[in-house]
């Protein structure tokens, strides 16, 4: 491991429910830098533990605060 840090994310959330699209920064961490490592990914495990819960489908997932509000959407780019 080279090093461990915070990485603050700026994306679009659309929330399937209500149909609104709204812009949203994610703040993750900690996050692992290693050295030699090919591919990037995201442990959902981490964000369940942040009191979110998800529903998903076949085009994706959609991460709900305890309010009920879309806070983070990931879709598939396959």
């Amino acid at each position: 491991m080279v090093a461990s840090d915070t990485v603050l994310i700026e994306h679009e959330i659309f929330d399937p429910e209500k149909e609104i699209t709204k812009i949203s920064v994610s703040k993750l961490w900690p996050v692992y830098c290693v050295s030699g490592i090919q591919i990037y990914f995201l442990s959902t495990r981490q964000i369940l533990q942040s009191e979110l819960r998800v529903k998903d489908d076949k085009s994706g997932s959609t991460f709900h605060d305890k309010s009920g509000d879309a806070v983070l959407s990931a879709t598939s780019n396959l």
